[in-house]
């Protein structure tokens, strides 16, 4: 039997990052194809936004001094000389006890220095209104370039771009965003009883899950994934499956051949390339301990484990992290914390991950484990995050705080 010589999650992550490094370029790209993507150069803004001083309520633009003492009991008379309609500009200035409607963004007058929100007003004639509340220097108004100034930098070079910050992007007024190029990621599933996608369930044979769902974790970090056709536990057929992945991907990743197995022929395949190494036989992590790290053609094998449950977390764990270091971000995985419902014992030495749901009980947060067969992958795909146990810890106790790294 095959021993395993594992080493730390840590170091999994030390080692892949000191022996491979993909010389990433750059492209520019619309910005509605931006999602998901890094920025590869300082992003900077090309305008002030906003570029006019505009109302945060509806209402009306008024001198400060002219409604000083207004009060409910003490209303204040107003001449109105008109009104600001939404994308227009004016060129009207208020004189003493005057004031002009202005709607919620609607441009402000270069005079008025202050916005009287319409609820503090009773409106006489079409004329006269009474302001019925005083107003602060500058309330109610935006200053240009209050949100974002011209020529700030909005997302430093590797930022991760969201479906949140293209409204900024298109606000900034910035339509080609540069970004780095994807990194092409070759994914392989393996094993006599896979079948392709197209293909009709027959036998006892499943469907290629590892794949797709492999291909949907690295959609989120700005991959270019290829989900190369399913192989047979067959040596050879593995080799050129192996030699085509690496001749047109930066990264490739196994599944199924990592495992101490009658079939499993990963490593003999990676070891078959005459600039091949096996840089790591075993994590310590569960589940995902049977992964293997290797280097062929200078570029990164990872030979996943077959269950789909480990196979994600493994991905999750070293692969994501590793992908996203080359992208340079920086920022930590989100996570929030609640309080655990069981008591939940593990063995120390390994790092554990597990599938949580997150429910409220009693006004509190409560994180329930999912403890599932790592061959099952529905409560996998429903769940809302993951907690890692530290190695050194031997379980959870009922009630304890804990971090939830969400997805």
């Amino acid at each position: 039997m095959k021993l395993f010589d594992v080493v730390t999650r840590e170091k999994a992550l030390d080692i892949m990052k000191e022996n491979f490094n993909i010389n990433l370029s750059c492209e520019e790209i619309s910005l509605i194809n931006s999602i998901n993507r890094y920025t590869c150069k300082d992003i900077r803004s090309n305008i002030n936004v906003p570029h006019f001083r505009k109302s945060l309520v509806d209402g009306y633009a008024i001198l400060c001094k002219d409604v000083f003492l207004a009060s409910e009991s003490n209303p204040v008379p107003l001449n109105i000389i008109g009104e600001i309609h939404m994308g227009e500009i004016s060129d009207k200035e208020l004189e003493e006890e005057e004031c002009v409607y202005v709607p919620t963004g609607g441009m402000i007058l270069d005079n008025a220095d202050a916005v009287v929100m319409v609820e503090y007003s009773e409106k006489l004639s079409d004329e006269t209104i009474l302001i019925q509340k005083g107003a602060a220097l500058n309330e109610n108004i935006v200053e240009i370039g209050e949100d974002i100034k011209e020529h700030e930098i909005i997302y430093e070079a590797g930022h991760h771009i969201n479906e949140r910050d293209i409204g900024v992007l298109a606000g900034a007024n910035i339509r080609e965003i540069p970004v780095y190029k994807q990194i092409k990621v070759g994914i392989i599933s393996t094993g006599d009883e896979i079948l392709n996608y197209e293909d009709n369930i027959r036998d006892a044979k499943i469907k290629d899950i590892n794949g797709y769902m492999l291909y949907g974790q690295l959609s989120k970090i700005s991959c270019e994934s290829i989900i190369y056709p399913p192989a047979k536990d067959n040596l050879d057929e593995i080799i050129e499956l192996m030699k085509k992945a690496v001749s047109e991907c930066d990264i490739v990743l196994i599944s199924g051949g990592s495992s101490v197995g009658k079939k499993d022929e990963t490593i003999k395949a990676i070891e078959s390339f005459e600039n091949s190494e096996i840089l790591i036989e075993g994590i310590a992590i569960k589940p995902g301990k049977p992964t293997i790290i290797a280097k062929i053609d200078k570029k990164l094998v990872v030979g996943l484990p077959g269950h789909p449950l480990s196979c994600a977390f493994v991905v999750e764990a070293i692969v994501k992290p590793y992908i996203r270091s080359l992208y340079g971000e920086d920022k930590k995985d989100k996570y929030i914390t609640c309080e655990f419902k069981y008591n939940y014992h593990k063995a120390k030495g390994r790092e554990e991950y597990i599938a949580v749901n997150i429910d409220e009980e009693y006004g509190k947060l409560i994180c329930v484990p999912i403890l599932m067969k790592s061959s099952v992958i529905k409560h996998f795909a429903k769940c809302d995050g993951y907690l890692r146990i530290d190695r050194d810890l031997e379980g959870i106790s009922k009630g304890e705080i804990v971090k939830v790294n969400l997805f």
